[in-house]
């Protein structure tokens, strides 16, 4: 909780993000989720499974999702930086250029 003088608030970290898109690569190749407007991939090997989070704005929903021939092209409403995170096998990760989860295991 903080507190800036006048009110207390809350702080919503990753964590407790909601989920706004789960994925799963039932492919025999490894698929990229492309996460727009900040350009951030996570690489998804065969039979991985994760819940998409990001930070709740009004400009957040509804997503876009456009399949590519390499995985899928994510893009917020009109959120330009959504902060996505991504949850793998219970671990809260931040999306990187690229976040690879073969690392996470």
């Amino acid at each position: 909780m903080q507190y800036d003088g006048h009110h207390q608030t809350f702080a919503v970290t990753p964590e407790n993000y909601p989920v706004v898109g789960r994925f799963k690569n039932e492919t025999a190749f490894a698929i990229t989720l492309y996460l727009e407007m900040v350009p951030e991939e996570v690489i998804l090997e065969p039979g991985d499974e994760v819940e998409l989070l990001a930070q709740l704005t009004d400009n957040l929903l509804p997503l876009k999702v456009t399949p590519m021939e390499d995985g899928l092209h994510i893009h917020a409403h009109k959120e330009w930086d959504p902060d996505w995170h991504v949850r793998f096998r219970g671990r809260v990760i931040k999306a990187g250029n690229p976040t690879r989860l073969s690392d996470y295991r």
